[in-house]
């Protein structure tokens, strides 16, 4: 994730809900799919304006804690000011491949974000490590990876931000001792699912 692109999104936070349309009933599909618990502690990778957070917060309950990290401070900013009334939720401003919690998590949830992550096989390794025992990670986009690379491939900034073959992601998970559980990669969405 380059200077580039943080600046491209911090100038984007504004304007991002706005822009970016958004279909409820296919990311509560995702997000059911996930199979988060009451009182799961979750990490929303790439959270941008905090998008998955009512979502995410509506099914692991009041007991339930997100930790939402972005390297765009003003997508953080505006994630902020739109969820201010939700409790059990920590917003950071911060390159996701330098930030370590003391804690560990139980689902750890990259959506729409993969794509942008420059170093894939030493993120998934980091997140491996932040992982509590039965925990899952998982890599969704509520778009189809063609509609993905089309998107991006028309924004000189991201255009060589590639949403992978399902298939070459749990290769890589495999290899990185990851269990996959799930994969869907069609016309419709993006999920890839692993435990460790």
């Amino acid at each position: 994730m380059s200077k580039k692109e943080q600046n491209f999104f911090d100038q984007l936070a504004e304007r991002w809900d706005d822009i970016r349309s958004l279909n409820s009933k296919i990311i509560m599909g995702l997000v059911n799919i996930v199979g988060f618990r009451e009182g799961d502690h979750v990490l929303d990778v790439g959270c941008g304006t905090g998008v998955l957070v009512p979502f995410v917060k509506k099914v692991i309950g009041d007991t339930g804690r997100i930790t939402a990290v972005d390297f765009s401070s003003n997508m953080i900013a505006r994630a902020i000011q739109k969820h201010k009334e939700l409790t059990g939720i920590t917003f950071i401003a911060e390159d996701i491949m330098n930030f370590r919690s003391d804690v560990s998590f139980d689902r750890i949830i990259c959506f729409n974000f993969f794509p942008h992550v420059e170093e894939k096989s030493l993120f998934l390794q980091q997140m491996h490590e932040q992982l509590s025992d039965n925990g899952c990670l998982v890599i969704m986009h509520d778009r189809s990876r063609k509609q993905v690379n089309s998107i991006h491939s028309r924004c000189e900034t991201v255009k060589n931000d590639h949403l992978l073959k399902g298939e070459t992601i749990a290769g890589m998970l495999t290899e990185l001792n990851y269990r996959v559980t799930n994969m869907i990669d069609n016309e419709e969405i993006y999920f890839v699912k692993a435990m460790i």
